[in-house]
């Protein structure tokens, strides 16, 4: 009778692949907060909410992350700690990832390169943390590794590589990077091919093709049900049009050539080393280096805006390489002792620099949870609520652009049109969260709003006088109320009957005040749910 899987190797791989998922774990909410985060669990949101990205919230990455992930929003609707229990769920694209490595590490190598390989890939500061945040690029880097594990070593088949093309179609449909990923790996695939010609085998165009036509299922669903609800313009908009342009690689002449010289060196070193070993059939180990090192030179050279999470389907690639490549060397292969040394060493400097860039016992997310949980204090499901990228995550922004870093950029080069004050105004949002707003926006929420604890501001005036008779400019239409800094006080506004609360008009309002000494005119509900001038300081 055959053994088990578990039981044919030592308990030490186990032992150890159970320790990184312990660590994942411990690490939790300290990985670095990023704003992408709660933008894209503002989307996932919305398709809870049956609102459609690009018609109804701005969205820039493909749609499959947001709709895969909403039936979770549903069910987490109204927690602050939802990004807790997002990041919970970006554990399992992380054990997709590196299940992926595995298996074509075991392929090529056997089981304890693959092992190794996992770990150090696994454990990798910038991977393990950027694979912790909730953010599409998971999601992306697991759907492409395990498209890849389909065909690297194993015996070619048809089915391999239609399944491998489904998988690259949903990464299409998760992110537009997928494009660059597919074309370093063509070209990888080409140039390896060239170094270990494989003579007498065809070219094989049929399994391209089948691959092909995998690849397009995906994408052709989104685009025909896009299509159908009249959302295709938007969307192409979204993903194509506002992608494109905006910024600038500097010195871009230069770094291109930075990365055609050190591509030609990277090439002329597999090369050397695939023709040293010989061998028959298609050289993995070399595509593998090839593509992932190609990958991440046209990131670091040739891509306009580089950001942390663009890296990550490629670092596995690059690990595992060099796991392959180390294993190959014969001094290194005979001292046992030497292998686990250098093994625990590379585990411990990791772990050491993750604990130094991100402590596991301090809470990232404390700061983030006590806004969300301010906000959804003070305001309901129909409320509005101006943020940078959705940061309220459970509520609709009445700006329909996100302030990234693309937009930003449009803004301070008058590309884009800062509406932001009329979009306040027209949709009576009375709470904004004051961060990364441009400086006419921000001017208008600090004349307009008033402070209630971290970045949250809610509609209303510090007055600079206490008199009982007083003019207000409302620039924001809504309902308030004048506040002694204690209780509502009961005044007269414009000449009407006596009352504690008004809905007010834009324009200039009297007040006379029966009795006692105004410090504030606030919204009336976020009065009525506990904001006092004096829990802010006084503004």
């Amino acid at each position: 009778m055959k053994s088990p899987l578990w039981c044919r190797y030592p308990v030490w791989p186990w032992l150890s692949l159970a320790f990184l998922l312990v660590l994942r774990l411990a690490w939790l909410d300290a990985y670095t907060l990023n704003s992408d985060e709660a933008q894209h669990a503002h989307v996932a949101w919305a398709w809870s909410q049956g609102l459609l990205p690009y018609r109804d919230v701005f969205d820039n990455h493909g749609p499959l992350f947001g709709w895969l992930h909403a039936p979770l929003l549903r069910l987490l609707d109204g927690r602050a700690d939802v990004l807790t229990w997002l990041r919970l769920a970006m554990q399992a694209w992380y054990v997709v990832a590196l299940g992926a490595v595995g298996w074509m590490g075991w392929r090529l190598y056997g089981w304890r390169v693959a092992v190794v390989a996992v770990l150090v890939a696994g454990l990798y500061p910038r991977f393990f943390m950027v694979s912790g945040q909730f953010r599409t690029d998971d999601l992306w880097m697991a759907l492409w590794l395990a498209a890849l594990a389909f065909l690297v070593g194993a015996p070619v088949r048809a089915w391999r590589w239609l399944v491998a093309g489904l998988l690259v179609g949903c990464a299409l449909c998760v992110s537009q990077k997928t494009l660059v990923l597919l074309v370093t790996a063509l070209l990888a695939w080409a140039t390896v091919r060239l170094m270990r010609p494989t003579s007498g085998r065809p070219f094989p165009w049929p399994y391209l093709g089948i691959g092909a036509l995998g690849f397009l299922v995906v994408p052709a669903i989104f685009a025909g049900w896009l299509a159908w609800q009249g959302a295709l313009g938007a969307a192409w908009y979204g993903l194509a049009g506002y992608n494109m342009g905006g910024v600038n690689k500097r010195h871009a002449a230069a770094h291109l050539l930075w990365f055609l010289l050190m591509t030609m060196a990277l090439v002329g070193v597999l090369r050397y080393i695939v023709r040293r070993r010989g061998g028959q059939g298609f050289a993995w180990a070399a595509f593998l280096a090839l593509h992932g090192g190609m990958y991440l030179l046209l990131i670091w050279f040739v891509w306009p805006l580089i950001t942390g999470q663009d890296f990550l389907p490629a670092i596995p690639l690059v690990v595992l390489a060099c796991c392959g490549q180390l294993a190959s060397w014969s001094w290194l292969r005979d001292r046992r002792r030497w292998r686990g040394w250098l093994l625990a060493s590379v585990l411990a400097v990791e772990l050491a620099t993750l604990i130094a860039y991100a402590p596991p016992w301090e809470d990232s997310l404390a700061a983030q949870r006590a806004e969300l949980a301010l906000v959804l204090h003070y305001t309901d499901r129909h409320d509005t609520v101006m943020d940078a990228k959705g940061d309220a995550i459970f509520r609709l922004r009445p700006y329909y652009p996100v302030l990234e870093t693309l937009a930003l950029h449009r803004l301070r080069r008058g590309q884009m049109t800062d509406t932001i004050v009329d979009e306040l105004v027209n949709h009576r949002t009375m709470l904004v969260v004051l961060r990364r707003l441009p400086y006419a926006s921000a001017y208008f929420v600090e004349t307009n709003y008033v402070p209630a604890g971290r970045d949250v501001w809610v509609a209303g005036r510090m007055l600079a006088s206490q008199a009982a008779d007083q003019v207000v400019d409302v620039a924001l239409p809504g309902d308030y109320v004048l506040t002694d800094g204690h209780g509502r006080l009961d005044a007269s506004l414009d000449g009407a009957p006596v009352a504690d609360h008004w809905t007010l008009g834009r324009g200039l309002h009297h007040f006379s005040v029966r009795d006692g000494a105004p410090v504030a005119l606030v919204w009336s509900q976020a009065f009525d749910r506990g904001w006092r001038p004096l829990a802010t300081g006084g503004g």
